[in-house]
């Protein structure tokens, strides 16, 4: 059996502002966002958590966020396109707020699962692309740590869980919160 662990990465500005980061915004993590990356790094130490690899988003909140983690533990850090944020085409770098008022808006407050818009992608390819990655870094490590974000963390949690994705916004990480899964014969359990 394989363990591995999966966390969002820290705080960011645009975090505590309600913009939608998504993909094209870039943001760095604040000063709360550098604390809390230590203090995961520091949990899992103090807690003897086997982690043989840690495998990050290449978007800077993520990967600072890995990197302060694998200094902590002595662990090497690579990065990985397919564990960015959801692309959330032109919505990206808007208050989350404003968009909730427009068509699309209400589409994503009641089925999110339906949403999408010009140059987006679905909540549903978010979610393949996430179970496609976890597996594939299961095959080349036994327990990695995983950085990734918001809601591509949520789309895995409801793939684990067998729920709907129409839950999405329901099982969206806090930053830095940490889920830890077993894997084995081809089948996620979540165990913490």
């Amino acid at each position: 059996m394989k363990t591995f662990y999966l966390t969002r990465h820290g705080q960011t500005d645009s975090n505590l502002s309600g913009i939608l980061q998504g993909q094209s915004l870039d943001a760095p993590l604040n000063d709360m966002g550098i604390k809390q990356a230590k203090n995961i790094g520091e949990y899992l130490k103090i807690q003897d958590h086997l982690i043989d690899r840690i495998i990050s988003s290449d978007l800077i909140r993520a990967y600072q966020t890995a990197q302060i983690i694998g200094e902590i533990l002595g662990v090497g850090v690579e990065t990985d396109v397919r564990l960015r944020e959801m692309n959330y085409g032109s919505w990206e770098g808007n208050f989350l707020d404003e968009l909730m008022k427009t068509p699309e808006g209400k589409i994503w407050k009641e089925n999110p699962s339906k949403w999408q818009i010009e140059n987006s992608e679905t909540v549903k390819a978010v979610q393949d692309r996430m179970v496609n990655v976890v597996k594939d870094y299961l095959q080349r490590f036994d327990h990695p740590l995983i950085v990734s974000h918001g809601i591509t963390i949520s789309a895995f949690l409801l793939y684990v869980k067998h729920l709907s994705l129409d839950e999405i916004k329901e099982y969206v990480p806090q930053n830095t919160e940490i889920y830890i899964f077993s894997f084995k014969d081809g089948e996620f359990k979540e165990i913490n």
